[in-house]
């Protein structure tokens, strides 16, 4: 009796896994794409043919020239359309916005973000562009607007030319450097907190966020098949440990000034945020303090990486182009001077630095691949 049961449940299982291979099968010869598309596998989708020594966007770029500026791929069940011509973008982009305007639930994301409370990463939706309303009219409650974070900035630079000056004739990591005088100016824009180079707390935040990025660039096989989380995952294991250790940072900092706000004068972009928050008139619509925190969070996640790497890119260059470092030189210091430091006015007047930083930027993209975009309607 026990062996016609074995027999029967065994019949059963492999019916079933050939009902399912047979479907799988069927899914991948009746695609009804209308463009190019990558060959795909049951499951796994075409990565395997993503297998590559090149960075994405340059696997990308090599995929295009063979299938053409549009095309499609499969993520594991996924369809992902890869689009790699400046028209099309736009029209991806900006002339049809609203239509891909949606993102992609991962696992990293929504970890990263208490899923989808902050701007870059949140799906398109009311509470979205009264999120993104809100903090836009954040910068401008500072009251200066715009001028508050160029005397930051300027500051900033001040410190740290003072601390290469003291490095001079010896060898130095600027890498270090310029990451911690970038997170000193976000830490001043969002909580008003300046640190020295030494201080615990600065430490902290440049090694959670440094974990952050390092562990979200990485990526992985769980926000594509995210069952896997189930398993030991390191990555994953230490994107938990930094983002914990941040919003524990950036709470303690979030009820400071809630006990020391002043309505109307606001001294930080975390003063500004609550500032909106408290005028919100109660409805689904209106943010929490969960996105007043992953607003916070995202200007370091937006903010430091970004701007430290393109620093560092635009110094390799000049070491290697001295004559342009001249030119750039003596460009500041007839347009500018030596009484004052530079401001933004001053930019329509550097042509060649304008010229220089942009050229970094094109050659060394912090982020050639944008964020995933969702299409939030059957489009065409």
């Amino acid at each position: 009796m026990c062996s016609v049961s074995v027999c029967v449940c065994f019949s059963a299982l492999l019916l079933l896994l050939l009902l399912l291979v047979r479907r799988l099968l069927e899914g991948v010869g009746s695609s009804s794409v209308s463009f190019p598309c990558l060959p795909r596998l049951p499951l796994l989708g075409s990565l395997l043919h993503l297998r590559s020594n090149l960075p994405p966007h340059l696997l990308f770029t090599q995929l295009s020239s063979q299938y053409g500026p549009l095309f499609g791929l499969y993520a594991g069940p996924h369809l992902t359309l890869v689009v790699s011509e400046i028209g099309l973008v736009r029209e991806v982009l900006l002339q049809r916005g609203r239509e891909f305007a949606g993102r992609p639930k991962m696992v990293t994301t929504d970890l990263l973000t208490q899923g989808g409370k902050d701007i870059a990463f949140a799906d398109y939706s009311p509470l979205w562009k009264n999120h993104r309303r809100l903090v836009h009219s954040s910068f401008t409650l500072f009251g200066e607007g715009s001028n508050k974070l160029q005397t930051i900035v300027q500051e900033a630079a001040d410190s740290l030319c003072e601390e290469l000056q003291a490095c001079r004739g010896q060898s130095s990591d600027l890498s270090v450097v310029l990451m911690r005088a970038v997170t000193n100016v976000i830490c001043r824009l969002v909580f008003s907190s300046s640190y020295q180079p030494s201080d615990p707390e600065l430490q902290t935040v440049i090694q959670y966020n440094d974990g952050i990025v390092q562990t979200i660039a990485r990526g992985g096989l769980v926000d594509i098949f995210p069952w896997l989380r189930i398993f030991p995952n390191k990555d994953l294991k230490r994107l938990k440990e930094c983002v914990s250790i941040r919003d524990q940072l950036l709470y303690k900092k979030l009820l400071e000034h809630k006990k020391s706000l002043t309505p109307g004068e606001p001294r930080d972009l975390l003063d500004a945020l609550l500032i909106g928050q408290q005028r919100g008139s109660g409805g689904a619509d209106d943010i929490t303090e969960d996105h007043v925190l992953m607003t916070a969070a995202e200007a370091f996640g937006a903010g430091v990486e970004t701007t430290s790497t393109t620093l560092l890119w635009t110094i390799a260059f000049l070491l290697h182009h001295p004559q342009l470092q001249e030119r750039v030189q003596a460009e500041l210091d007839e347009c500018v001077g030596v009484d004052r430091p530079p401001c933004l006015s001053d930019r329509p007047h550097l042509p060649l630095l304008d010229a220089v930083l942009c050229e970094v930027m094109r050659i060394r993209p912090v982020s050639p691949i944008l964020i995933p975009h969702v299409a939030m309607q059957d489009t065409r």
